[in-house]
């Protein structure tokens, strides 16, 4: 199987030397995303809400660029800086996975790089 990067200019530039995703065969890896801004890098200021819709508009920039839909997603991680904010977060979420079954999800708190309020990974696969 062929290992293919995925980039687009809809999500922002990696900060280090890492892929906004990577296509092995129908599964797609998605970087951790946080709330940048990609035209800026500039974290995204807002709450949870605010931070969230700009983490998963990226997400779904690179799950898009890699022929994809946000409903090829089955698996996805989010980490919160802070556990209180999860019912905002999941506001957000629920927008973004309307079909059945949504993705498997884990959801821990863990301290983000820049002050982000979230960072989220996701695992898509095209049958």
């Amino acid at each position: 199987m062929n290992k293919t990067a995925v980039q687009t200019a809809k999500a922002p530039t990696p900060l280090a030397r890492y892929s906004q995703g990577v296509k092995v065969g129908g599964t797609l890896y998605v970087q951790g995303v946080i709330a940048l801004d990609p035209e800026s890098n500039k974290l995204a200021e807002g709450d949870i809400k605010v931070q969230s819709r700009r983490v998963f508009k990226s997400i779904e920039a690179i799950v898009e660029a890699a022929g994809m839909k946000m409903s090829d997603v089955v698996k996805v991680t989010a980490f919160l800086a802070d556990l209180n904010d999860y019912s905002g977060f999941n506001e957000i979420y629920n927008s973004y996975f309307t079909t059945n079954p949504p993705p498997v999800r884990t959801t821990v708190q863990a301290k983000m790089p820049l002050g982000a309020l979230l960072e989220v990974e996701v695992i898509a696969c095209k049958v």
